[in-house]
């Protein structure tokens, strides 16, 4: 069945770190739970939500930012950044997952009109950023891994203690 909820992190908290970011003002902004997020280049380390097609993902809104910004005193709002090994992402899609046509696959990410992330199995090839790893039939979700050359932070490596 096809489906549209938040996307969410559902395996590999390890690899990810919670940071906190100053919402970039702008177009791509504010973002809702579920958004994917980039981090801008430069002094300031804004986070915006990603643009369609996103050629670089830092991580993932667990939080709106428009009520986040008011829990700190500073106005940073925490994100999660995605590292690249064993981060699996949960997403809707507005098609119904089939094992054998979809999971090995590669996809592109669209966000619907209510702002949720979703797979796009009509993206293929150049335009797509995840890697479909799973299924789950009753729910819709489909399970991905995002690229690593399109994770702007692939090479995070998350210290234990």
């Amino acid at each position: 069945m096809a489906s549209l909820f938040p996307a969410y992190l559902a395996q590999g908290h390890d690899n990810t770190l919670v940071q906190e970011f100053v919402p970039a003002q702008g177009a791509n902004e504010p973002f809702i739970v579920g958004d994917f997020v980039v981090v801008t280049t430069g002094e300031s380390s804004e986070a915006e939500r990603c643009g369609a097609d996103p050629v670089l993902i830092a991580g993932l809104s667990e939080v709106s930012s428009e009520a986040a910004r008011l829990l700190t005193p500073n106005g940073r709002v925490p994100l999660r950044i995605l590292g690249g090994s064993g981060v699996i992402i949960g997403l809707s899609s507005a098609t119904t997952p089939v094992y054998a046509t979809h999971v090995g696959n590669s996809y592109g990410i669209t966000r619907a009109a209510g702002g949720q992330w979703q797979l796009d199995v009509a993206k293929t090839t150049t335009s797509s950023r995840v890697k479909v790893v799973g299924i789950d039939i009753p729910s819709g979700t489909f399970f991905v891994q995002i690229h690593q050359n399109v994770l702007q932070f692939a090479d995070l490596t998350v210290a234990t203690a």
